[in-house]
């Protein structure tokens, strides 16, 4: 915990999965989404600090199949552990453990099962130390996403809020997106960013896989303890999981001559929607396939 006492910014760099994004590419070039199920591997993330230290490794711990919530058949919402290492520390024993069980996603947030949580432990026990609790409020901030940061999952009231800074609007590869932490009397406490590429390579690697960068902002005159810097550093990975888990921006489908690449998401009270700008495509109407005149 002591990295959240002393750090005021963290940069998070999720690694590049080749087979991944091969499997992918397979699936939209032959119009098979299961494919890309297929080749779903878990996740690897390194945390920096802004000067290239070396802070944590973060892995995701996840079934593949699974009893109908494994990575194949149900990302990004199957459920996982994301296992948080400490290297300066140990190699082989968790500093903590991010829990979230498996949601029915990008849906209308009303019901508990659509409402995505994750549960933060310190430690590498499941069920041990519990030092904070992230929930989606209902209706999920309307039209801006929003998550509620608890010390403990029967806490009444949330101590902060992240909020994206977007209405309607959220993603995209070509620009930074925001989500600001503010505490209950409104004052900004931290802001979590998805950053965008900064250079050809890491353009090429967004556009044909998941792997996304972050940077965790936290105030360190904020009145928060290092247990809920460590909850609004566990948000950042719940919101990857919502929202930059898409399988890359840019698809080539060969078998339907189409070319789509992903603008943004459209999000309201839950429900994420993708928006794509396609070109190409074979023509149902084409060569007398049209209706009655």
């Amino acid at each position: 915990m002591d990295t959240f006492a002393e750090t005021s910014k963290l940069i998070i760099k999720q690694k590049f999965e080749p087979l991944e994004a091969l499997a992918n590419a397979a699936a939209n070039a032959l119009d098979l989404d299961m494919l890309g199920g297929l080749g779903e591997t878990a996740n690897h993330y390194d945390v920096y600090t802004d000067d290239g230290g070396d802070k944590f490794r973060v892995i995701e711990t996840s079934e593949y199949c699974g009893c109908c919530n494994g990575r194949a058949i149900c990302r990004p919402n199957h459920k996982l552990q994301l296992r948080v290492f400490e290297p300066s520390k140990s190699n082989s024993t968790e500093a903590m453990v991010f829990d979230r069980p498996c949601k029915c996603g990008q849906c209308c947030a009303i019901l508990d099962i659509c409402r995505q949580e994750m549960t933060v432990f310190e430690g590498p026990e499941i069920n041990g130390n519990v030092i904070g609790y992230i929930k989606q409020p209902i209706l999920g901030g309307l039209l801006s996403p929003t998550l509620d940061l608890m010390d403990r999952e029967e806490s009444e009231e949330a101590y902060a809020t992240i909020k994206a800074n977007a209405v309607c609007c959220i993603g995209g590869v070509c620009c930074d997106h925001s989500f600001e932490v503010t505490d209950k009397n409104g004052t900004v406490v931290g802001k979590i960013v998805k950053t965008k590429p900064s250079s050809l390579g890491e353009f090429a690697k967004e556009m044909a896989s998941d792997a996304d960068a972050f940077a965790l902002e936290l105030n360190q005159e904020a009145s928060l303890t290092a247990q809920q810097k460590a909850n609004i550093f566990a948000g950042l990975y719940l919101i990857d999981y919502m929202f930059f888990e898409n399988e890359g921006e840019l698809k080539l489908d060969a078998v339907n001559q189409e070319c789509s690449v992903k603008c943004c998401d459209m999000y309201c009270c839950g429900c994420v929607c993708p928006c794509s700008c396609n070109c190409g495509g074979n023509d149902d109407d084409e060569d007398g396939g049209g209706g009655d005149e």
